[in-house]
């Protein structure tokens, strides 16, 4: 199912992660409410050190509600943020 992204800050890039080279997807289980929000979320994979970054940001998005027959409804989703180094 795709997701229409109305609000999607990037995360912040954890120092510590930086300086020793961490990079890598962090998989997040999330519930997108009836207004588009992120309600429930939770770590499904990804670096320690990389997490709490992912979950600070995901926690702000917000999405165009998704809807059936015409009504809002909660969707189950998994989520991916992506930490790549720049050379």
């Amino acid at each position: 199912m795709l997701f229409r992204s109305v609000q999607q800050p990037r995360p912040v890039y954890p120092p510590l992660a930086q300086e020793a080279r961490i990079s890598g997807v962090v998989r997040l289980n999330a519930i997108i409410g009836t207004d588009g929000t992120v309600q429930n979320l939770t770590v499904a994979s990804g670096h320690p050190v990389l997490v709490p970054a992912a979950l600070e940001a995901v926690k702000q998005w917000v999405y165009a509600p998704t809807l059936l027959n015409g009504q809002p409804v909660e969707v189950v989703t998994q989520i991916e943020v992506n930490f790549t180094l720049s050379q």
